[in-house]
């Protein structure tokens, strides 16, 4: 296995606005894997993008298997060997997986006569799926899948890609464990493949598992390299943050009193995935819902919020029984959901920060017949303080903020809407620790009010350092309901890869 350098970067740089990307140096040699590390706005995805040929740079220079390269454009890195797999996962809804899949290389595979051979992508892609481990239907368009599931076939495409540099951002962040471990299996194939690959996350949990080398990011600049091998998660959180105490309790904790029962939900059912479904929520509380893949967590969450309409089962919010129609009708009911895919369900593209910030809110800032847009922009800007989003001007076009601050716009739009209930799919997914921190702490400032939390998380710490109360979906069907300190790690992935409690 070589040890030559595929990249080498010098004295890069790249201004935008008020931000400014200054490497002095870095490289990647081939079959190793450098994970890089930093809180959001610190510029990973700016350097990444800027290593694949969304823009060019400033200044500096950047070396590709030992020549100096420019590139002009996207598909000019992709042909130069370069292959960037950002956490947006950039796809073809209404294309097959298998054709998602195989979409950069149709020239070459599954055409015959420039007509696309759609069985033989199928039965190509079949075979790909069974090696790996991967159960998803390649036949099925890729609108039909989650987020994680989406990363996954992100990651078959640098699998079977002939590129020699893949750059894998944050894609295991709404993965289950066992579905991480999947993408670790393909990583690892990559890396016998003698391929070099950047490994952009915020989970310090693999970073030991997946990397050979880690560097840390702060504000534009490359702060710290070193080896994976002895490095402690102490030291990385130091290098991060430079503030040891702020991390030592990464899940921080108040004394709860639970109300009333303000949710039920008896025997729902969405043919063919729930079965069956049924649980309470209290006031004051953090419910917990965790499970693998597939298993319908983001499923039931649309249900509770009237994006899906159920086929049986009933809903109770305060005792009474009702049926939402639409997320309208849930929120006239003080329910609110923060979706886990932030891009499609989530950021409006064309509006600007109080736009986006508001937008559920709207009928808090009529005046007569008019929105009052002074209050619109004073209030934006208090939550721009509470939350920590950065830049933060209320003339700003989110779409261009990081994925991080991105996800704290979105977090904001719907504190703004004061729910009793607030149902969090993934919202903590592609964010650094202490913004996820700054979210916890304003997860247990809801619940100190009476507000009721539904968390939804493939992190199983995240479960159980937040929530009183855990229930496993399995398959479609809730396999445990555990209270917290019944709860343990072990316990729920055996729930969660076996089913259903006996």
């Amino acid at each position: 296995m070589s040890n030559d350098p595929v990249l080498t970067i010098q004295n890069l740089t790249k201004r935008f606005g008020d931000f400014f990307l200054d490497i002095d140096s870095l490289s990647l040699e081939s079959g190793k894997v450098h994970v890089i590390v930093g809180e959001n706005g610190s510029g990973k995805s700016t350097l990444m993008k800027l290593l694949s040929g969304w823009f060019a740079p400033d200044s500096g220079r950047l070396r590709l298997r030992g020549e100096e390269v420019v590139f002009a454009s996207i598909p000019h890195a992709h042909k130069s060997g370069v292959l960037y797999l950002n956490q947006d996962v950039q796809s073809f809804d209404n294309l097959t997986v298998a054709e998602n899949v195989y979409f950069g290389m149709l020239e070459t595979v599954g055409t015959h006569r420039h007509l696309v051979n759609r069985w033989e992508l199928q039965a190509m892609c079949s075979q790909l799926f069974r090696e790996i481990g991967i159960r998803i239907d390649p036949r099925i368009r890729l609108e039909q899948l989650g987020y994680a599931e989406r990363q996954l076939v992100a990651a078959v495409q640098g699998y079977i890609s002939s590129a020699d540099l893949i750059i894998f951002d944050e894609p295991s962040s709404a993965m289950s464990e066992p579905d991480r471990n999947l993408l670790f299996s393909i990583i690892k194939e990559l890396k016998e493949k003698n391929k070099a690959i950047f490994y952009i996350s915020h989970r310090m949990d693999e970073i030991q598992q997946v990397g050979d080398v880690v560097s840390v990011m702060s504000q534009g600049r490359i702060t710290h390299t070193c080896s994976c091998e002895h490095l402690s998660h102490e030291n990385l959180v130091m290098m991060m943050s430079g503030d040891q105490d702020r991390h030592n309790d990464r899940y921080p904790k108040i004394s709860r009193r639970y109300g009333k029962t303000i949710l039920e939900v008896q025997d729902l059912e969405v043919s063919p995935i729930l079965k069956g479904v049924s649980f309470s929520l209290r006031k004051g509380e953090v419910l917990g819902i965790t499970g693998l893949m597939g298993s319908g967590r983001t499923l039931l969450a649309n249900c509770l919020f009237g994006i899906v309409q159920p086929h049986k089962g009933i809903i109770r919010v305060d005792g009474k029984e009702v049926m939402f129609s639409s997320p309208v009708d849930a929120m006239n009911l003080g329910i609110s959901l923060v979706p886990e895919d932030r891009v499609t369900n989530g950021i409006f593209a064309k509006q600007d920060l109080v736009g986006n910030s508001t937008a559920a809110a709207l009928k808090r800032f009529m005046s007569s017949t008019m929105l009052d847009s002074f209050d619109m922009e004073t209030v934006t800007q208090e939550y721009v303080r509470l939350m920590g989003i950065n830049p933060g001007r209320n003339s700003d076009t989110v779409v261009n903020y990081s994925g991080g601050n991105q996800q704290k716009v979105l977090i904001t739009r719907w504190l703004m809407n004061r729910s009793a209930i607030y149902i969090m799919d993934e919202p903590t997914r592609s964010i650094d620790i202490a913004s996820k921190i700054d979210i916890y702490n304003t997860m247990n400032d809801l619940v100190s009010k009476g507000v009721s939390v539904i968390l939804i998380s493939s992190e199983i710490d995240e479960i159980l350092g937040m929530c009183d109360r855990v229930l496993v979906l399995a398959k479609g069907v809730i396999a445990c309901d555990l209270a917290r300190e019944d709860a343990t790690k072990a316990k729920i992935l055996s729930y969660a890869t076996q089913g259903q409690e006996n």
